[in-house]
């Protein structure tokens, strides 16, 4: 019963932020270049620099921004791309678009930007997320990732499927998007590629759709993160 509230609170919550954001295929464009600057941002910097060797073994990748107002009930929403990683051609597969909600009862004040990057370390969690809608640090385990261009994935870290990385305009600490919900976005979907039934498994593991040209800056930067400094 306390599983079901808690996905009719995330639904609830999503379909309120979706209404608030009329989608359109330039302001979906904007996500994907917004998470590239975002990614190119936190590996400029030795405090947030995700490790290489974990873009190369992630099985997919996460961008969102996260939205959190002062009014209502506290409510935060945001919104993202996803890209899965091929594990056989270490390839990325073309965006799919994702939403995320959370729930916070208690009085809030002021509002907050956050910029974040998740990595999903795991095949189950992929597959968990194309069940949405899927509450973080419920079905799948969360932690902050680790910084440093050369730490690797062994002895010390959390056993997690997401390592979570960000950056805010507003008093944030980072990691506490664990708790909200993460959803697919199917009409921005519908939207970008212009098919009315395309599914996220569709984009991001069969192939049915190409590599958008609005993406492919977005991919060229995962490519020179995951490879930099390999050859030193």
């Amino acid at each position: 019963m306390k599983r079901i509230g808690l996905v009719v609170l995330g639904i609830l919550i999503f379909t309120s932020v979706i209404s608030y954001a009329a989608v359109s295929r330039r302001a979906l464009v904007q996500r994907i270049r917004d998470a590239e600057y975002n990614l190119r941002y936190i590996m400029a910097s030795k405090d947030s620099e995700i490790p290489r060797q974990f873009l190369k073994d992630a099985y997919a990748i996460i961008f969102l921004k996260q939205y959190k107002g002062g009014f209502l009930i506290g409510a935060k929403g945001g919104t993202g791309i996803i890209l899965a990683k091929n594990k056989e051609t270490g390839e990325w597969s073309p965006p799919a678009f994702m939403a995320t909600a959370e729930g916070s009862f208690g009085l809030q004040i002021g509002g907050e930007v956050i910029d974040a990057i998740l990595l999903v370390m795991n095949e189950e969690g992929l597959t968990l997320l194309l069940k949405s809608p899927l509450k973080i640090g419920g079905e799948i385990s969360a932690a902050v990732g680790p910084v440093g261009r050369d730490v690797g994935l062994g002895a010390g870290l959390p056993a997690t499927g997401l390592f979570i990385y960000s950056r805010a305009r507003g008093a944030f600490i980072g990691g506490s998007i664990e708790g909200g919900f993460i959803m697919c976005d199917n009409e921005a979907n519908k939207i970008f590629y212009g098919i009315n039934d395309i599914t996220p498994r569709e984009i991001l593991l069969d192939g049915r759709v190409s590599m958008p040209e609005e993406a492919k800056s977005l991919i060229k930067a995962l490519k020179k993160y995951e490879g930099e400094g390999t050859s030193k």
